[in-house]
């Protein structure tokens, strides 16, 4: 999987956010890149800081993952690199804020977890998803480009997302 992420890598172009920690290989080949005018890596500190709070490689600055839409504004970032690891906890705004930063395309890949609850709440911007699997590995491809996001739907999501989780974990108390 790793090298349709360096393929993909390779055709980029314009500004680039990458989290979670990427291998050295990945960000290797995003600063051979003459195309990629801006890079972010948002990374997670090795000092114990909070889960929820990454690293800026290039300010040395850390920001909390819940507001990366206030750091990043509207429509700026052409792709998104990230570890899906990384992002599992804060999938509720994360998948909202990506949407709303990337006019682009996002790249997510990881171990299978979730994979399904994830091609589902992305179906709700847009259509253009592609998925490559290999045994127990993924890279979910997310084309944003036509997506529309909208405050109150945006609201509805996270409401629908509370809930469902809700109701998951009182499906779990109650079968214990």
């Amino acid at each position: 999987m790793e090298k349709y992420l360096l393929e993909q890598i390779k055709k980029m172009q314009g500004t680039v956010l990458g989290i979670g920690n990427l291998s050295a290989k990945i960000t290797a080949a995003i600063e051979k890149n003459e195309h990629i005018l801006n890079c972010y890596l948002l990374e997670v500190p090795s000092r114990g800081l909070r889960k929820k709070k990454l690293k800026l490689r290039q300010r040395s600055k850390t920001v909390n993952i819940k507001k990366i839409r206030k750091v990043f504004k509207k429509k700026r970032i052409d792709n998104i690199i990230c570890h899906y690891e990384t992002i599992k906890d804060f999938l509720k705004t994360f998948i909202r804020d990506s949407v709303y930063i990337t006019k682009g395309t996002i790249y997510i890949y990881g171990e299978k977890a979730d994979l399904e609850k994830l091609i589902k709440r992305y179906n709700r911007y847009t259509q253009n998803i592609e998925v490559q699997e290999k045994e127990d590995v993924f890279v979910l491809t997310i084309d944003i480009q036509n997506a529309q996001n909208h405050k109150f739907k945006d609201m509805a999501y996270w409401w629908a997302d509370t809930l469902e989780a809700f109701v998951d974990f009182m499906t779990i108390i109650l079968v214990n």
